[in-house]
């Protein structure tokens, strides 16, 4: 697995908690406003649990692989 697929997939990752962030506090939002958003619950423990699993998938790869950036190794 390239290293270049590895960082894509860990801005994916971290694009997907940032949505589900962003959806709770739309949610929490509306939950003091108006409880029309509450069918989103679901949707965010789906990306949530999908991008901890694929979290988990790339830094289990990053290891076996022994990637290292060369910033921090000087």
């Amino acid at each position: 697995m390239s290293l270049k697929f590895l960082v894509k997939l860990s801005h994916f990752i971290t694009m997907m908690f940032g949505i589900a962030l962003g959806m709770t506090l739309c949610i929490l939002y509306q939950f003091n406003v108006d409880m029309f958003i509450i069918g989103l619950s679901p949707l965010i423990l789906v990306i949530i649990l999908i991008s901890s699993c694929l979290r988990g998938y790339t830094l289990i790869i990053w290891s076996k692989n022994d990637y290292n950036a060369k910033v921090f190794n000087d």
